[in-house]
């Protein structure tokens, strides 16, 4: 089977000596659906949706990322997020509106020299911007009826319009700033917006893998009150990263208990060593070095759902990622209103 994560995103690791580390981390979490099941048996099941019209919920979630150097944290963050989820049409497809109002986390860039500063600092102002506009843009997303994936930004003209806005806005007043001539300004903005016109199919899937990653659960199979393991294709949410079209192999085990009136879905996924040595290799020439007994990557998620209602009660997920004296680890936490 095929599956998404955002661990790949952990690759962007930049050595710039055996004590430094860059990393770059993007995490939405929202989950829901009915679901419905029998007694126990060795029979596998699938969490489907059954999503009515009006159905609304509100999501909160925390994630907590921390960057360790030999046991000792360099690096710490903490994101809070709100997401609202409305149905709206369940005929041939699930639509639905999604929106979302993330903690903004400051870019902060240094260069040498002034006349790199300036595009930099551009380009680093376009991205804020981007972020300030879009966090709170009502995404309308066309949903697979029977594994809740998403398969369409049914309203992508008008978020890239507002892409293509901000840009060149942001490329006007940066003009006005630094007293630049129409002639060169132009030309820096007709690359800009051929950049992100190119980027666009990019952006759209990264929207639509952000939604599926998250309601991934819902897509696997399963035995009710037990436990299988299978291979699996793991692939990138962000789809503009530097690993974006790259899949890793990996075993995948989900199970699944009843505990009082909550079933809980876990999953724990383990990750080809020898495939994501090579990868790592390839990417980073100054991980020549590394082996597998020094690196490693899993991930392990629980999902409790209410057998009363069918409803996602919560959902937790946790990471970690090594290579030699380099550790992250990331915990999220979801629930549902």
């Amino acid at each position: 089977m095929t599956t998404q994560t955002h661990l790949l995103t952990y690759f962007s690791v930049f050595w710039k000596n055996k004590s430094t580390a860059k990393f770059s981390f993007l995490f939405f979490q929202i989950l829901f659906c009915n679901l419905a099941f029998g007694q126990t048996d060795n029979k596998l099941r699938q969490i489907t949706p059954k999503w009515k019209v009006g159905d609304e919920r509100i999501v909160n979630t925390k994630s907590e990322t921390k960057i360790f150097i030999k046991d000792s944290v360099i690096n710490k963050t903490v994101t809070t997020s709100n997401y609202n989820i409305k149905v709206t049409d369940t005929v041939k497809y699930y639509t639905l509106l999604y929106s979302s109002k993330p903690n903004q986390i400051d870019i902060v860039t240094k260069s040498s020299s002034s006349k790199v500063d300036s595009i930099v600092n551009l380009l680093t102002d376009i991205i804020k911007m981007i972020e300030i506009e879009t966090q709170s843009f009502t995404y309308e997303l066309l949903i697979d009826k029977n594994s809740g994936q998403a398969i369409k930004v049914k309203n992508s003209n008008k978020f890239l319009k507002v892409i293509e806005q901000v840009t060149s806005n942001m490329v006007d007043e940066f003009r006005e700033k630094m007293q630049k001539s129409n002639n060169q300004m132009d030309s820096i903005k007709q690359k800009v917006i051929t950049q992100i016109k190119l980027s666009e199919p990019k952006i759209l899937e990264t929207i639509l893998n952000q939604f599926n990653y998250i309601m991934q659960p819902y897509a696997y199979e399963f035995p009710y009150n037990s436990s299988i393991s299978q291979n699996a294709m793991i692939h990138d949410v962000n789809a503009l990263g530097t690993l974006g079209d790259v899949e890793m192999p990996a075993v995948l085990t989900i199970s699944s208990k009843k505990i009082d009136n909550i079933l809980i879905v876990k999953t724990d996924t383990d990750y080809d060593k020898d495939f994501l040595l090579e990868i790592v290799k390839k990417k980073y020439k100054n991980m020549s070095d590394l082996t597998t007994s020094n690196i490693f990557l899993s991930e392990k998620t629980e999902s409790s759902f209410s057998i009363r209602n069918g409803w996602i009660v919560s959902h937790k997920s946790s990471v970690v990622f090594i290579t030699k004296e380099v550790k992250v680890v990331s915990e999220s936490v979801v629930s549902f209103q």
